[in-house]
């Protein structure tokens, strides 16, 4: 039997055991410098409010099923088409807000003009990808219609309530 006598700094197992613990703290200093980097951004300080908002923001979607506002919406590119299924009473122009499910940064919101009867287009600032959720309202307020889709879809999106 031969019988080592290299000291233990020219050892493999050593450093491959203190490797483990190196690397570990390795990533939770990156983990940390990330998350300082990109905090979290405030939802709600005053979640009573916030509750009386969801509540006004529920009529709003009563309020579009009471009228039968039914339609679609097309993402081309930079462009949005809204197409509603029958001729409402309904503005000028309708206000789509298109909001990132995790980065309220990339959060936008444009107006959409009359093109026709049933109609309406808008020119968006970018092109959206991923996942978004869509809301759109007339310009009043009044009623609203919504959906949570991925972007690039290739064929139209059924807003709902």
């Amino acid at each position: 039997m031969q019988l080592d006598t290299k000291p233990w700094y020219k050892q493999v197992w050593p450093w491959i055991l203190i490797a483990i613990p190196v690397v570990t703290a390795l990533r939770a200093i990156y983990a940390v410098v990330l998350m300082q980097q990109n905090p979290p951004s405030m939802v709600v300080d005053d979640y009573y409010q916030a509750g009386k908002n969801i509540n006004l923001q529920l009529s709003k979607y009563r309020e579009a099923a009471l009228r039968n506002l039914n339609a679609t919406v097309l993402i081309a590119g930079n462009r949005a088409v809204v197409r509603f299924a029958e001729n409402a009473v309904l503005d000028d122009s309708i206000h789509l807000d298109f909001y990132h499910p995790t980065l309220a940064e990339q959060d936008f919101a444009v107006d959409a003009k009359r093109s026709g009867e049933l109609l309406y287009v808008a020119t968006l600032p970018l092109t959206p990808t991923g996942r978004w959720r869509i809301n759109v309202t007339d310009d009043s307020k009044q009623w609203k219609l919504r959906v949570t889709t991925t972007l690039p879809a290739e064929q139209e999106i059924k807003l709902g309530y």
